[in-house]
């Protein structure tokens, strides 16, 4: 891929994991059902996890709302530094000087949406632990899924950014003759 399509791919995936992790982080993440009661009898209660907040739904009694731990936040802060990724690739793209501002944001953007989610999943799966003979089971939800798709289009963009383009053959880039032996040959040495 030539450094051109770079230029422009890198910042769109950069927009793309944006927007993917705007949209998931107002969408619920997960939803965990377990029994209400000792029996089988007494139905099921329902916790939907947003990363703002929490619903819990228990049969015969109203749906009760309640902020959660702000887990959204550090999804706010990797969409910022993907922002600024965004505009300092655009930025470089139409300056056309080269810069190494543009792929470390993008980077730090990556790592930081990466483990942000990878946090995320763990609160998430971490109520389908068992108790007793009580059993919760946890589902990902769209917000979840919509994060992990950030997730894979902010690598694309580092992936994009720190790509080799036309890279000069070295001695272990050199080709192989017809004989199937690479003899590198090093200037004489002078004591």
């Amino acid at each position: 891929m030539n450094f051109t399509a770079r230029r422009v791919l890198s910042p769109a995936f950069s927009a793309l994991a944006l927007a993917l992790t705007v949209v998931g982080t107002f969408l619920p993440l997960f939803r965990t059902e377990e029994p209400a009661g000792t029996d089988s009898s007494s139905g099921t209660a329902y916790l939907v996890q947003g990363a703002w907040q929490a619903s819990m739904s228990v049969p015969g009694q109203d749906e009760i709302s309640a902020p959660t731990p702000p887990i959204g936040l550090s999804l706010l802060l990797a969409a910022a530094i993907l922002l600024a990724a965004m505009v300092l690739s655009i930025r470089q793209a139409a300056i056309g000087r080269p810069g190494e501002a543009p792929g470390r944001t993008t980077l730090a953007g990556a790592a930081f949406l990466a483990g942000a989610v990878c946090t995320i999943a763990l609160l998430g799966m971490g109520r389908a632990l068992t108790s007793g003979r009580l059993r919760a089971e946890t589902t990902p939800l769209a917000g979840t899924w919509l994060l992990i798709a950030a997730v894979v289009a902010a690598v694309l963009a580092a992936a994009l950014r720190f790509g080799r383009s036309g890279a000069k053959a070295g001695p272990a880039d050199t080709e192989t003759p017809p004989s199937g032996v690479v003899i590198t040959v090093l200037p004489p040495e002078h004591d």
